[in-house]
């Protein structure tokens, strides 16, 4: 479903991506490496989809053409996490990309000492129209800008006591908030301001939303 922003157009992807009028694909809150971060603290957690959500993405960014991939912070999860196992498939996920594959800070890589320095870590950066930051709290007001972090969800009632839960896109002005990629991230459900706009994506095709009732944040 492709919307306008400040004259700008995004296409938000029923993966959980968007794309960007330059042809720049992204995604945010992969987490790789959680189930590892447990691991360490003797938690018997099994082996998260860190392989999966990578060949996913990499399938994504070939099938929309992208002509680059930026990963909009919480790449990784935790010191923990960034394992050998963790290092060597982002390694060979890189080297089988055909174009620049970028890193925009999360809140988690800040707690990162070493991050591979192919991915050119930067705070922000601009791309197809649009202001690429992590964090929602750090978008300009009034830039358009491709946010993440909060792992938005919304609930939909399908029973009397009974109701799904949807990963979702939000619109809040002049900023999309996108949904989290990695498989193991869990989300919440986003207390709605005035004309925010919500997309689900349950299959093949994404759809506007009715607001969520309740709240909360990570």
């Amino acid at each position: 479903m492709k919307i306008q922003i400040q004259n700008q157009t995004i296409q938000l992807l029923p993966s959980g991506a968007a794309l960007l009028e330059d042809g720049t694909l992204v995604v945010a809150d992969l987490h790789l490496g959680k189930a590892s971060a447990f691991q360490a603290k003797g938690l018997a957690i099994p082996e998260g989809d860190s392989e999966a959500d990578l060949k996913r993405l990499r399938e994504i960014c070939k099938w929309n053409e992208a002509s680059q991939l930026v990963i909009n912070g919480d790449l990784f999860h935790s010191p923990a996490g960034l394992t050998p196992h963790i290092e060597q498939l982002l390694e060979t996920f890189i080297n089988d990309m055909q174009i620049p594959v970028r890193l925009t800070l999360g809140n988690h890589e800040r707690k990162i000492s070493h991050i591979p320095p192919y991915l050119s870590p930067v705070e922000t950066m601009d791309a197809g129209g649009f202001l690429l930051v992590h964090d929602p709290a750090d978008a300009p007001k009034g830039a358009a800008a491709v946010t993440a972090h909060w792992h938005p969800v919304v609930r939909i009632a399908d029973g009397k006591r009974t109701s799904l839960r949807l990963p979702c896109f939000i619109v809040r002005k002049n900023m999309v908030i996108l949904p989290s990629f990695g498989s193991f991230t869990g989300g919440q459900v986003i207390a709605p301001e005035e004309e925010d706009r919500f997309f689900v994506f349950p299959g093949e095709d994404v759809a506007e939303s009715d607001p969520p009732q309740s709240s909360g944040q990570v």
